[in-house]
């Protein structure tokens, strides 16, 4: 005899799955960008090249494993739907759109998925 109150799995919209998953590629790509920046910086730096060019290098990469971590972490969120990571990806667009605003065309995109995470706000409790 059960004692306790079995809530059922919750279920992870779609479009939260395939949002979580390009997220996360997008920071595996990043990570690629950041070890591939690193690595011409030590070739920068080793071919005796100017400091400047190694250590560009050195925070251009530390900035792409920044954004990699973020992006693997907020794609992983969104995916076990997480509220901190619904609400960074709603900041980051919220900021996108203002960003774009300029260019009507780019506010597109962003406003939808938008959009699409307010209505499966849900799912994140």
């Amino acid at each position: 005899m059960a004692t306790g109150y079995n809530a059922p799995p919750r279920s992870r919209p779609i479009g939260v799955a395939i949002l979580a998953i390009l997220i996360v590629l997008l920071g595996v790509i990043f990570l690629l960008g950041a070890v591939g920046v690193y690595f011409l910086a030590g070739f920068a730096a080793i071919r005796g090249l100017p400091t400047f060019f190694g250590l560009g290098g050195a925070v251009l990469g530390t900035v792409f494993l920044i954004l990699a971590l973020i992006f693997i972490g907020v794609g992983l969120g969104l995916w076990h739907l997480r509220p901190w990571a619904w609400w960074l990806a709603v900041i980051v667009l919220l900021i996108s759109i203002v960003g774009s605003l300029a260019d009507l065309a780019g506010v597109v995109i962003p406003l939808i998925l938008l959009i699409y995470l307010i209505l499966v706000r849900h799912h994140f409790h």
